[in-house]
Parts: C-alpha cells; structure tokens; sequence
C-alpha cells in the first residue's frame, strides 16, 4: 500500500488507516490535550499552528492543526479557541520526536 493510500478524509475526522489512528478534523488543544496519550502524546502551540503526535497501533502518527478562532475574538484562551486538521501523517514515525519533526517541516 503506498503511503498516499494512508489517509482517509471524512466530515467528521482524518485516519492513517495503516495504524488506524484518527484525529478530528476540527477541535481545541484543549480536546487533543485529552485525547493523546499522557505518557508519549504531545500537543504542541508553535506560532499559529498547533502539532501533534500520539502513540498508534504502529509507531507515532504526527498532526498540524491550525488556529481558525483567536482570543481576542472569542474571549477564551487559546486551548479553547477552535482548530482545523491541515495535515496528517502518511506514515508512522519511530518515536514522537521524528513526528513532530515531521509536523514542523509542514
């Protein structure tokens, strides 16, 4: 299977299918916060976009999700302000260092 082959798109999330990981299409550090797992997950603010990276079925998936509401604009702060998927990993990474250095090369 090659690694474009990896990625299925519905309204409501994004998988890898190859690890059958998912992240949602739209949501806040916040709900990522809770959803990675608390040992080797990650999710990171860096400038206006937000990476992540999780433990999956086969190694580490990696995310950037972009800010699509600010604090000034919804008086939150900024873990609650909305976010949308704009990549996701084909592939798995070894750990989740080499994930997030995938998600900032992005």
């Amino acid at each position: 299977m090659k690694n474009s082959e990896n990625i299925k798109r519905t309204e409501e999330y994004t998988e890898n299918t190859a690890c059958c990981y998912r992240l949602p299409n739209t949501s806040t550090m916040e709900n990522l916060s809770m959803k990675v797992c608390a040992g080797e997950g990650a999710v990171l603010k860096m400038g206006d976009k937000v990476l992540v990276t999780d433990h999956a079925w086969r190694g580490f998936i990696a995310g950037v999700n972009e800010f699509i509401e600010d604090e000034e604009e919804t008086g939150y702060s900024y873990i609650e302000c909305r976010l949308n998927l704009i990549a996701m990993s084909n592939e798995t990474f070894e750990d989740g260092g080499h994930a997030i250095a995938w998600a900032m090369a992005q």
